[in-house]
């Protein structure tokens, strides 16, 4: 193993709480109730997950077209959006690290691994993802981020996992990706010719659930599972 990939919301940072502040921000920014724009912001997200799922989402503009759909929905501009983003950015607190996320990332560091991360964007651009982790001290860990709206392809696109593999040189097989959606994360990466760790709070122990996928409860496992990786590799010698 040589690198360790990181998703960044739901891994890393609550997707949550920055939801919470951008909601706030929206509802001071168009008047509106705090439930209904929550309402809004959440519909809109199922709607663009969907999109990227199907395919039908344009990989060029997956920032551009994810506020446009939020700004359509809340029927407001899209610099609203852009203005809530950069409100919620600036506000959010310490609760915003995810359990296990610096325990998570010792763990690669510690074994001397290329740590980076693999995110998509969606309401804000990757440059305020970049902050956060900046300002709480993640990205001290990090050796190079990497996000859709830099890369124009997203999650389970296999050029996300790939070009930042091409960067480092490494191969798909001396590469593990982490991450909490099963579908963009966990297929997305085995689907590239990763291993995959798949964050589901639900597990109740790490386990393998695919011969290069495992199941974690947070980042914070990670140990265990480059440790199980390291048995099964050498056991292929």
């Amino acid at each position: 193993m040589k690198l360790v990939s990181f998703d960044v919301w739901n891994t890393l940072l609550d997707i949550n709480v920055m939801l919470e502040e951008l909601t706030k921000a929206l509802t001071e920014l168009t008047k509106k109730e705090y439930k209904e724009v929550f309402e809004k912001v959440m519909e809109a997200r199922r709607e663009i997950k969907e999109l990227r799922k199907s395919k039908r989402g344009n990989p060029e503009k997956a920032l551009e077209e994810s506020q446009e759909i939020l700004a359509k929905k809340l029927g407001c501009g899209v610099e609203i959006v852009k203005r809530a983003a950069a409100k919620a950015t600036l506000r959010v607190g310490e609760r915003i690290v995810i359990e296990g996320a610096v325990e998570g990332l010792k763990a690669a560091k510690e074994r001397g691994l290329i740590i980076i991360t693999a995110g998509n964007v969606m309401f804000w651009p990757s440059s305020y993802t970049r902050l956060i982790l900046e300002r709480f001290g993640l990205a001290e860990f990090i050796d190079k981020q990497f996000y859709s709206d830099e890369l124009k392809a997203y999650k389970p696109m296999k050029e996300v996992f790939l070009k930042p593999l091409e960067y480092f040189g490494v191969k798909p097989e001396e590469a593990l990706h982490i991450g909490d959606t099963y579908a963009e994360d966990f297929e997305g990466a085995l689907n590239a010719g990763l291993w995959a760790v798949w964050i589901n709070p639900d597990a109740e122990k790490v386990e393998r659930i695919a011969e290069r996928g495992f199941v974690v409860r947070n980042a914070g496992e990670l140990g265990k599972v480059l440790e199980l990786v390291e048995k099964v590799t050498h056991s292929y010698i």
